[in-house]
């Protein structure tokens, strides 16, 4: 298709149509020159060298990990950095531009079969040749045929099948998908990026924010303990109200998590003596969520009832070891488990 353009645009008048051709390309190699930091506005510089940092790092790593997938290997995102930044400190010295992972010699090499990186350096080779001894040849070449080229090979990455999965797995992660896409669209590659990222976070933070917090009740004839609304038939023990916080506990949800407790103590629970915490799901803490346990016991303990935490692990007791809560609610030296905790409470309140 190239060869045939060239040809087709030497023995036409298609130029003066309004087909628009590469041109004149110059031959040869660029020099070396050593940059000379007097000349270069630092401040631009930074800003400049950040924007083309994300842009082609992300975006390489991206279709790097897109096509890892479908081929089966790995990718090292450091290693791809390493190459990533040498390469750019190297062009630095030839009067270049800012080198990234090409997305459409990618999908080229891919669909050509190419196996390894010896397929990059003999096309690093044949561009050498060409630069040097055949530029010419491509005079003629109508730019409409590079563009065809790069959409055809970067087919195969509009997965719509992938929507609709993201679709059927959370529409939230889908909206946030498509509006990524289509700011990559209007707005260019880095602003996109940067918004997919903060709609990302933001969705992630409403998650921690709002945690799910399961009410447990016993499996009968067993001593497993499970979320009463999944599992209907588990038994709600006597004067006990079990509670599992499904996230980690810190100072984005510690209100939300102690709110959503004393209302199930005042209200659905009200004859509730002992309350279990189940640390499970949970596997970090931080200070202001060691603070929320200190506020639940003092709580509870005005309303007479007793709170102990159950499946609290190493890095879990780590956290709260040097405060009251060690005594207070872990009560051993070793995990608690749900059946534990209610058989030391009905010990202590025999005795």
């Amino acid at each position: 298709m190239v060869l045939g353009s060239i040809v087709l645009i030497t023995f036409t008048n298609l130029t003066s149509l309004g087909v628009s051709i590469v041109g004149s390309i110059p031959p040869g190699l660029p020099a070396l020159i050593i940059p000379d930091p007097s000349l270069i506005d630092v401040n631009t510089l930074i800003t400049l060298a950040a924007t083309v940092f994300l842009v082609s790092y992300i975006e390489g790593f991206l279709f790097a990990s897109e096509y890892a997938a479908k081929n089966r290997y790995k990718v090292d995102g450091n290693q791809e950095l390493l190459a990533l930044g040498v390469a750019n400190v190297a062009v630095g010295f030839f009067q270049g531009l800012p080198i990234g992972g090409a997305l459409s010699r990618t999908a080229l090499n891919d669909e050509t079969g190419a196996k390894t990186p010896l397929a990059g350096g003999i096309c690093a080779l044949i561009i050498l040749l060409v630069l040097l001894f055949f530029t010419g040849l491509f005079y003629n070449l109508p730019e409409a045929i590079l563009a065809a080229i790069v959409l055809f090979v970067i087919r195969a990455l509009v997965d719509i099948p992938h929507f609709i999965t993201i679709y059927k797995f959370n529409k939230i992660e889908f909206l946030i998908a498509i509006v990524t896409l289509l700011s990559v669209l209007i707005f260019g590659a880095l602003q996109g990026i940067v918004i997919g990222v903060i709609l990302s976070v933001v969705g992630l933070l409403k998650n921690m924010y709002n945690p799910h917090i399961a009410i447990l009740g016993r499996i009968p004839g067993t001593d497993q303990f499970l979320d009463i609304k999944r599992r209907p038939e588990s038994e709600i023990i006597s004067h006990t109200l079990i509670v599992r916080v499904d996230g980690s506990q810190i100072f984005l949800n510690t209100d939300c998590i102690k709110n959503t407790i004393i209302d199930l103590v005042d209200n659905e629970y009200k004859d509730t003596k002992l309350f279990v915490l189940d640390f499970e799901a949970s596997s970090f803490i931080d200070y202001t969520g060691i603070e929320m346990l200190q506020d639940l016991y003092e709580e509870l303990n005005r309303r007479g009832i007793k709170i102990k935490a159950a499946n609290m692990y190493g890095p879990l007791r780590d956290f709260i070891r040097k405060t009251k809560l060690e005594d207070e609610i872990v009560d051993s030296e070793v995990c608690l488990s749900i059946e534990d905790c209610i058989e030391r409470w009905e010990s202590e309140t025999k005795d």
